[in-house]
């Protein structure tokens, strides 16, 4: 259906009863296209991934510990160094326990559609349609806004190049904007010209990701001048305004959660790799593992070498671990390479991310559950990509730019907005699996990652938490 006609917005229209059934079928088939045409669907996409590139994506996509340098700056003045460290440690044990809860499910249902196919074959007939059309469009909205802060960390993180090495050079914001709007361009075209090169494109970033971070830690290993242990691990210390302690340590945590999110893009890249049911699972874990533990390592060296707050507050950057870069550095030279590797993963962050929302989006207009889903569930004939979608998400993203020249703060409040629209994402699906799904699925409607029936639910109510 090409049209504005209503049809396509009703949320019944999200999932029939005859392909509930073909979901909730006991018996696996072999194949991954056998399995997809179980869970009612047809294999479209080209099965292009492999394990590896796709642990790559989701890495580079979460890019934890250049997310953290953006994020520094929250973190302490929301409780000192120890806030920082402990809410990151806090958000790491939690994540794995959220990624391991969601990749028992995916799993299960191994589709482009993610969450909210998830809540569907989970929910009850009477809450069926609601709940997954309302869960699809959180899912979709919290996506495009988490790659639209990928992109525009990457757009001003460059705009701040220029204010490191020319000292005459005034920011605007418009600017600014064009940055932004340049690199989801790239994104796009990348998507859909270069989206046979996108798994060797992957694992390119993910080889730079690893590159830099070891790079970086032993630059500021050596050559800061180091904190106290007391500094990092104990002296608490409340900057942000709130009277209550326990509200700004809470503050703080925003900061150390953020980094954790995006490896959910593993499920929507299910219909696009083989043996789906193992390794979609894998690379969600194992992003998180892998990205947790190299945070883990960056936020300790990062504490001990870090400056003054109120210096990376009002560096003329607006990202205060560039001034910790320069300051530790003493070379606009130094401070650009080593920033520009993170502005790198960044990028890599924002094409990964236009990749799994456009998918999220393919997937719920093949399930007649958006406008014009006719348009919107085409497949490219010649690169075998939902390339109308990845224009939409592109364009939607490119809009969100204009409030920013209208309102800084309005577009960061924006942006903190894809927190909580991912982890409502991740819970909904959690809940139905913990309250319903362990009740009626049976022992062979799990897939080949099982957490089991004593630490299952365990993890299912700590990610509820």
């Amino acid at each position: 259906m090409s049209g504005s006609s209503p049809a396509p917005l009703t949320p019944e229209k999200v999932m029939d009863d005859v392909e509930l059934k073909k979901m909730r079928s006991t018996v696996f088939a072999e194949g991954d296209e056998a399995r997809l045409a179980q869970l009612g669907h047809t294999q479209e996409l080209e099965r292009r991934f492999s394990l590896v590139p796709l642990i790559a994506l989701c890495v580079c996509l979460m890019a934890t510990w250049e997310a953290l340098s953006t994020v520094i700056a929250a973190g302490l003045i929301g409780g000192g160094a120890p806030c920082l460290f402990y809410n990151y440690v806090i958000s790491f044990l939690y994540t794995i326990c959220v990624a391991s809860s969601l990749a028992e499910i995916a799993s299960i249902f191994p589709t482009a559609g993610g969450q909210y196919h998830w809540v569907a074959a989970l929910s009850s007939e009477s809450t069926r349609s609601s709940v997954s059309f309302q869960t699809g469009w959180i899912s979709v909205g919290g996506q495009t806004i988490l790659t639209a802060s990928a992109a525009f960390a990457a757009g001003l993180q460059l705009q701040a190049l220029i204010t490191i090495n020319n000292d005459n050079y005034v920011p605007e914001r418009w600017q600014g904007m064009l940055f932004y709007w340049a690199v989801l361009i790239y994104a796009m075209v990348m998507n859909i010209w270069g989206s046979k090169a996108l798994p060797h494109a992957n694992l390119m970033a993910g080889v730079i990701h690893v590159t830099a971070f070891v790079a970086i830690v032993i630059v500021l290993g050596v050559m800061s001048k180091k904190n106290t242990a007391s500094f990092v691990f104990t002296e608490f210390s409340n900057n942000s305004g709130w009277s209550s302690d326990g509200v700004s340590w809470l503050v703080g945590l925003l900061s150390a959660v953020y980094p954790f999110l995006g490896y959910d893009a593993a499920c929507h890249l299910a219909e696009e790799l083989p043996d789906a049911s193992r390794n979609v699972p894998l690379a969600m874990v194992g992003s998180v593992v892998v990205n947790g533990l190299m945070g883990l390592v960056y936020v300790i060296v990062l504490l001990f070498s870090t400056g003054p707050l109120e210096s990376l507050i009002t560096s003329r950057t607006g990202f205060p671990f560039m001034q910790i870069y320069l300051d530790v550095t003493e070379s606009r030279a130094g401070a650009t390479i080593m920033s520009l590797m993170l502005i790198l993963i960044a990028i890599a962050a924002t094409v990964a991310g236009v990749t799994s929302t456009s998918r999220t989006l393919w997937a719920f207009a093949r399930d007649k559950a958006t406008p014009f889903d006719h348009y919107l569930s085409f497949v490219n004939k010649t690169q075998h990509v939902p390339a109308r979608a990845v224009v939409v998400v592109t364009i939607l993203q490119m809009l969100l730019g204009l409030i920013y020249i209208g309102n800084t703060t309005a577009f960061n409040t924006v942006l903190s907005m894809a927190i909580i629209g991912m982890y409502l994402s991740y819970a909904l699906p959690i809940g139905y699996m913990l309250f319903r799904g362990r009740k009626v699925l049976y022992a062979n409607d799990y897939g080949k990652f099982k957490l089991g029936k004593a630490l299952g639910p365990v993890m299912n109510v700590v990610s509820l938490i």
